[in-house]
């Protein structure tokens, strides 16, 4: 695992990065070129993504999935959350497939996403994040056996300007300290809407994602909330293998000013819900 450091497959994504703004027509050519894959008719997975003004991001996001070595048919899903910038320009530009959403937030933008999905299963993603090339077919293999109804992979944070990944490895360390305290009880809160996967099916017998859900407000999120209706279907799998792990942006980190004041914001939260952790949870019916 690339604790400390950047893997050396990010490189030619993060190098979009400086095209955000005006990116080439030679570029978008050739992203829309290797894109071209996830045009099929019988897709067996679907990658779902919302995106909510994005275009700094969503090109390296595209990149990455162009890379993706699958033995699956697959499409590809952008679900535009009424951006305002030139997110849907650079979709439309890469030849993706897209769906507008209109009712604002991300519980919408992936329930819109499920809908439109042709695909047996869900491989749901960011528009913020980068994925190995082994990645799709790390998250969904799982799914081959029945008795799992959901998937989902780790991640590491990518340094933006004036932060070291040194810092961003100490922080990723105390999570997983928690996640190991979680696991047994709580799992379903470590799954997280950028690096996991599930059956439609189970999906949509489960009523989808929630909208009335509010992170702040009841400390629940649309993504932990699907993972904990799916566990009355199957078991959680995670997959620890570093194809599986999405390398996503450390801006939310940063809302907290540094990424000292984010470890310690992070370490003190954890150790209020401490007890929490430690107690079986109730059945999603118990539990709305």
């Amino acid at each position: 695992m690339h604790l400390f450091t950047i893997p050396s497959w990010l490189d030619a994504h993060l190098r979009l990065a400086n095209q955000s703004t005006q990116p080439s027509a030679e570029t978008l050519s050739q992203l829309r070129a290797k894109l071209s894959r996830y045009r099929v008719d019988d897709p067996q997975v679907s990658i779902v993504i919302p995106a909510y003004n994005e275009e700094a991001n969503i090109l390296q996001t595209l990149s990455s999935l162009a890379d993706q070595v699958t033995r699956y048919r697959t499409e590809l899903i952008v679900a535009n959350n009424n951006s305002t910038d030139r997110t849907q320009w650079l979709l439309d530009q890469c030849g993706v497939r897209s769906v507008f959403v209109a009712d604002q937030g991300i519980s919408y933008a992936r329930q819109a996403g499920l809908d439109m999905a042709r695909g047996e299963f869900i491989a749901s993603a960011d528009s913020d994040s980068l994925y190995p090339p082994g990645w799709l077919d790390a998250i969904v293999e799982p799914l081959h056996t029945p008795s799992v109804a959901c998937s989902y992979g780790l991640y590491s944070f990518i340094p933006s300007p004036g932060n070291q990944r040194f810092q961003l490895g100490l922080h990723e360390l105390l999570g997983e300290l928690f996640k190991r305290l979680k696991r047994h009880h709580r799992e379903f809160v470590d799954v997280m809407g950028f690096n996991f996967a599930f059956r439609r099916a189970d999906a949509q017998a489960v009523g989808g994602f929630q909208h009335d859900l509010d992170r702040q407000r009841t400390e629940r999120s649309e993504d932990g909330w699907m993972a904990y209706c799916l566990v009355n279907l199957g078991t959680l799998r995670k997959v620890s293998s570093t194809n599986a792990r999405a390398w996503t942006s450390d801006r939310r980190l940063m809302d907290a000013g540094s990424i000292s004041k984010a470890f310690t914001r992070r370490a003190l939260k954890e150790l209020k819900r401490l007890p929490v952790y430690l107690k079986k949870a109730p059945t999603s019916s118990q539990a709305r």
